[in-house]
This record gives C-alpha cells, sequence and structure tokens, in this order.
C-alpha cells in the first residue's frame, strides 16, 4: 500500500513539472534545458625556480617559487624580482624584499653561448649604497644562472656596457655566479676552503627562513665533513642567524656506502626530537649542506651510529633552502 502511495506521488510531481515548464515555454520565457557540459582545464604547466631576494639585514635569500612555463620565462623570473605591490604583498610575511626597483624595466635580453645579455634601463643605477648594489647584481646572476642555457650574465644599461656601477660595483665583463652572503674571516691570513652552510634567520617575521653563508675555512679541501663542522659551529653574525642544533652535538663520522652517505652524530643530536619547530629547518639546513658535494645522492642521519629517529622523515625533507 504504501509503495502505491508513493507512485501516485511521483506521477502527481511529475504532471506538475510538465504543466509549469508547458506553460512557461507558452509565456516565451522559458527555452528548453540542455545539459550544462563542462571542460576541465588544463593544468598550468610551472617551472620550480629559485629567485633571489633580500632580508632586511641585508642578505641575499633563495626562495623556491612556481613560475609559469612562458615564452621567454627567464625574463618573466626577472619581472617577480621587481619591488611592485603585488611582489611587496608575496614576500611581506616572510619579511623578504625584492631586489629590483619598480621602475625597472627590461629593455632586452638575449642568450647565447651560455652568456645572457640583459639590458636594463637606468632605475638600476639608483642604488642608495654599494651593499645594496652588489646585492641586486649578484642575485640577478644567481637567480638566471638556475637556468640550463645561463652561466653568466653580461649587463648593459640603456643598450651600453658600464665598466662600474655607481657604487663601483665592477660590471665590464659577463659574470658568473659568486660566493653568497659571504662571511669575512676573523683571520685575514685563513685562505683555506669555501663549503656553504645554511642558518636560520632570526627576523621577526611570522616565516622562518634558511639564509645561505658561504664561510672561508682552515682546510685545504672542501670537505663534506669541513662543512658539518663548520654548520655545527653556528653562525657568526648571531644577531641576525642561528641554528637550533642541540648543544655541545659533534661530528662523529660520515660514511658513504651503496650510494647512501651517512652523517653519524653524537647523542646529543638525538633531543632535536623534542623540538618540532625546529627539527625541519635543521635537518633541510643539514641536508642542503651535504647536497652542494657532487658525490653526495641521498643522505640519512645517525645518532651515535644508530639511526635518528625524529618526527620529521628526512627522505621528505625538500633540496632548496626556502619556498613560497
Amino acid at each position: 500500500m504504501r509503495k502505491r502511495i508513493l507512485i501516485l506521488i511521483a506521477m502527481m510531481l511529475a504532471f506538475t513539472m510538465i504543466f509549469v515548464s508547458c506553460s512557461k515555454k507558452d509565456e516565451g520565457v522559458g527555452e528548453p534545458l540542455e545539459t550544462p557540459t563542462t571542460t576541465a582545464e588544463p593544468e598550468e604547466l610551472t617551472r620550480e625556480t629559485i629567485i633571489y631576494y633580500e632580508d632586511d639585514a641585508g642578505y641575499l635569500v633563495p626562495v623556491m617559487r612556481k613560475i609559469p612555463w612562458v615564452e621567454g620565462i627567464a625574463k618573466y623570473t626577472l619581472r617577480v624580482m621587481m619591488d611592485t605591490p603585488e611582489q611587496q604583498e608575496d614576500l611581506m610575511m616572510m619579511g623578504l624584499r625584492p631586489l629590483l626597483p619598480a621602475d625597472t624595466e627590461i629593455l632586452g635580453m638575449s642568450i647565447k653561448d651560455g652568456i645572457a645579455k640583459l639590458d636594463l634601463n637606468d632605475a638600476v643605477l639608483k642604488c642608495k649604497d654599494a651593499a645594496e648594489e652588489s646585492n641586486m647584481i649578484q642575485g640577478i646572476v644567481l637567480t638566471l644562472a638556475g637556468f640550463s642555457t645561463i652561466d653568466k650574465v653580461q649587463f648593459m644599461f640603456n643598450g651600453k656596457i658600464l665598466d662600474t656601477m655607481p657604487h663601483g660595483t665592477v660590471v665590464k665583463e659577463p659574470i658568473g655566479p659568486a660566493d653568497v652572503n659571504l662571511e669575512i674571516a676573523d683571520d685575514a691570513s685563513v685562505q683555506g676552503a669555501k663549503v656553504t652552510v645554511f642558518f636560520q634567520s632570526t627576523s621577526s617575521s611570522l616565516y622562518d627562513y634558511l639564509i645561505p653563508v658561504t664561510r672561508i675555512t682552515s682546510s685545504e679541501n672542501a670537505t663534506l665533513e669541513t662543512a658539518i663542522n663548520e654548520l655545527l659551529k653556528g653562525p657568526k653574525d648571531t644577531d641576525n642567524m642561528t641554528i637550533d642544533i642541540p648543544p655541545d652535538t659533534k661530528l662523529l663520522g660520515v660514511q658513504m656506502d651503496d650510494g647512501i652517505t651517512y652523517i653519524n652524530f653524537s647523542k646529543e643530536f638525538k633531543s632535536l626530537a623534542n623540538s618540532e619547530e625546529s627539527e625541519e629547518l635543521v635537518l633541510r639546513a643539514i641536508k642542503l649542506v651535504a647536497m652542494q658535494f657532487p658525490e653526495v645522492e641521498k643522505v640519512e642521519i645517525l645518532v651515535d651510529g644508530k639511526p635518528y629517529s625524529g618526527k620529521t622523515r628526512l627522505d621528505s625533507v625538500p633540496v632548496f633552502a626556502n619556498e613560497w
């Protein structure tokens, strides 16, 4: 009986809908409905590109950003380095600022035999001091050298090659990537190998980021052991940088076996697992230090010879310093 009642109700609803539809068609306000078709938007192709910016302390900071794969992607990347309101908004949370003035114009750019000829307007010649000028040039070179077709950059200004910029930065010849955030050695006589280490920023921004530092060591050769020991020493500029490696941690050794590089720390390192906020950044700093050496393919961390067990898996840690 209940089933019959439901059938009757369904038939009444159907007749009602037909009557309403016919009425609207007669009034000229309705058209036969078509089933809407949706076409899925193709996913935008992007390239993971390391772009350099500057923090409040004047350090160059690399940030991985996803840049659309457009024609002239290198030129497009330079526009992302300009001090426009859009870029200011993007970088505000990180406490970083773009290296190029807002009124920068790219007058021309060509790439041949690994040399990118970059022609910029006068806006880039108005830096406030030598440090800002040098950072701008170095940041552009480091960013563009991230493209496989570019090894060096020949700067031009309004179509002319200058010997030096107003504050003394030499730009006469093509410029290749240099030592990023080079530390001044305490002892000027130290002329050892250079290694790159990564420290955490202590800025007031809401975003924690890593700063690469090129350090001159007393060692003749740049080895992974040397680099890790320099990382354990911590930053010299303690006002702007730190590293949350547990105090008194020592490097017990480095060993390569079957394509894996094992970095063995003393027992103190184990307490890093208790600091969830710091663990990911410390592991990322260690991984970045290790991956600068071509022979290192995969990294594992040991504590007193046993696998380190924390909340962060090392293989999930990215191989770029910062992401936005």
